[in-house]
């Protein structure tokens, strides 16, 4: 019996797929196009490396604020009072009562000032954003606050900014505070004298360095509270042998390399930590603050207690 001949049995498939002559076509017509699995895993990731990151540090942001720093600062001054060797000064700033901060967050603070068993302490204006109603409930928290020599304070900017700054005077005499705006205080030890000095705000206030000085012998050491840093260089001339200020929020934001982003005026100078001033060496101690503005947050810029330790160049010719 003959065979029935196979269709096309003379040509197998991967036969088929062959190509038998010398033409240059390709097999498969068209352009080519990348599709590199490992490039576009890269990209991948790096896009949710990007978001994640961006993700946490939003999120730190918004939890460093909880942070509190507590910077302890130790200052030989030439002239001080041998009889204060030691003095422990609790220094906070820019409570901004009212935005993102309250009875709450202060009760915290004033458990950790009552731990550094404070001698003074000063606070350097800004206790409200802006309306004096969120004061009120923390006035018994402020009141709470005690040191050995008294404790001090001046306006900010911001506290004149609702203009309800009478109503914020008033809470800082109920609380305790001496409130400074263009005086002192002086404060007495084994016959030796210091004076406490705070002047009103410079950007919405009046201040007078000479009327604050007014009366005190030229021997007496002298300590300067102004909310602006950067009028250091306006308050060196009358004899201060130190300035706390406060108003920078260190930058509130900050970068590596970078620093502070954006300070606000009287605090494009001296923004954190402690400066001196290029004329009379006066030195500056600028607290970060401890409320915030503006934005609800902080970055790499933590919010700041400071506690300095006073002690006279003097002390080891003391008798």
């Amino acid at each position: 019996m003959g065979q029935t001949p196979r269709s096309h049995s003379s040509s197998s498939p991967s036969r088929r797929l062959s190509r038998t002559d010398s033409s240059k076509e390709p097999l498969f017509p068209g352009e080519e196009k990348d599709h590199d699995p490992s490039r576009r895993s890269f990209q991948l990731r790096k896009i949710i490396m990007t978001l994640g990151a961006s993700v946490l540090t939003l999120g730190y942001a918004l939890w460093e604020p909880r942070l509190l720093q507590i910077s302890h600062i130790n200052l030989k001054l030439p002239s001080f009072p041998v009889s204060f060797n030691g003095l422990r000064i609790v220094h906070f700033s820019d409570a901004h009562l009212g935005f993102h901060t309250g009875m709450k967050e202060l009760s915290k603070l004033a458990a950790r000032i009552k731990e550094q068993q404070p001698d003074l302490i000063c606070f350097t204006g800004d206790m409200v954003e802006r309306q004096a109603a969120p004061m009120r409930e923390c006035v018994p928290v402020l009141a709470s606050m005690t040191a050995k020599y008294g404790k001090f304070a001046v306006l900010g900017n911001h506290d004149y900014r609702g203009q309800q700054q009478q109503d914020v005077k008033n809470m800082f005499q109920e609380a305790g505070f001496t409130l400074l705006c263009n005086e002192h205080v002086i404060i007495e030890k084994d016959g030796d004298q210091l004076a406490v000095t705070g002047l009103d705000d410079a950007l919405t206030g009046s201040p007078d360095p000479e009327t604050a000085v007014a009366g005190l012998k030229q021997h007496v050491w002298k300590m300067l509270l102004m909310h602006e840093p950067d009028y250091a260089d306006y308050a060196a001339p009358y004899g201060f042998g130190l300035q706390l200020s406060g108003h920078s929020h260190g930058g509130q934001v900050r970068f590596p390399w970078f620093g502070a982003m954006t300070t606000p005026r009287g605090s494009r100078k001296y923004i954190q930590g402690l400066h001196y001033t290029s004329r009379h060496q006066m030195p500056v101690y600028v607290n970060r603050g401890f409320g915030m503005t503006l934005l609800p947050i902080r970055f790499l810029c933590r919010p700041e207690l400071t506690v300095l330790h006073l002690h006279s160049d003097n002390e080891s010719n003391h008798s």
